[in-house]
C-alpha cells in the first residue's frame, strides 16, 4: 500500500510535508508508512480518500481498477499547497540569497575591543633524579614488610 500512496503523491507532484498536511496526516505517521515500518491504519486511508474524492478507493485498498475515479480537478493542481507554505517558500527564496543574512560572510569592522592576552613565561625546572628509599608492604592481617634498596 505504501507503493500506491508514493505513487499517489508523485502523480499529484507534492512532498511528505504538503501531503501530510493536505490529507491532515502526521508527518511522523505517513514518514513511518513510507520506510515500511508501519501499515497505514484505516483512518489514514480514509484521511487520504476524503482529501483525494477523485481517488478510487479500491485501488488504493487493493491496487485494483485505476487510480481516478474521474479526472481530478486541475485547480487542484493550484491548491495543492497550503497558503501558508506558499508564503513560507517564497519568504524563504527572497531571503536566502540576501547576502547580510549569511553566516559565511565576515563582519565588516574587526572586533575593537578584544583584549590582548598577557603572554606567560612557563619555566621548566629540571629536578635532579629521584631515588627509592624504601617500599612499603601491607597485608589484610595487619602486618606489613619494609623493603631498602641496598646500596
Amino acid at each position: 500500500m505504501k507503493d500506491r500512496i508514493l505513487e499517489l503523491m508523485n502523480y499529484l507532484q507534492m512532498k511528505p510535508t504538503s501531503f501530510a498536511n493536505t490529507t491532515q496526516i502526521k508527518l511522523a505517521t505517513l514518514s513511518q508508512i513510507i520506510n515500511g515500518r508501519n501499515n497505514p491504519s484505516l483512518e489514514v486511508i480514509m484521511k487520504i480518500h476524503a482529501a483525494f474524492n477523485f481517488l478510487n478507493l479500491e485501488w488504493l485498498l487493493y491496487g485494483k481498477g485505476e487510480m481516478c475515479n474521474g479526472e481530478p480537478p486541475q485547480s487542484l493542481f493550484t491548491e495543492i499547497l497550503p497558503s501558508k507554505e506558499i508564503e513560507n517558500q517564497k519568504n524563504t527564496s527572497e531571503w536566502t540569497n540576501d547576502a547580510e543574512n549569511r553566516k559565511e560572510i565576515a563582519s565588516a569592522a574587526p572586533f575593537e575591543d578584544i583584549k590582548q592576552t598577557d603572554i606567560e613565561e612557563i619555566r621548566y625546572l629540571e629536578r635532579p633524579v629521584r631515588k627509592i628509599k624504601e617500599i612499603k608492604i601491607f597485608y589484610d592481617d595487619g602486618t606489613y614488610e619494609t623493603i631498602v634498596p641496598q646500596k
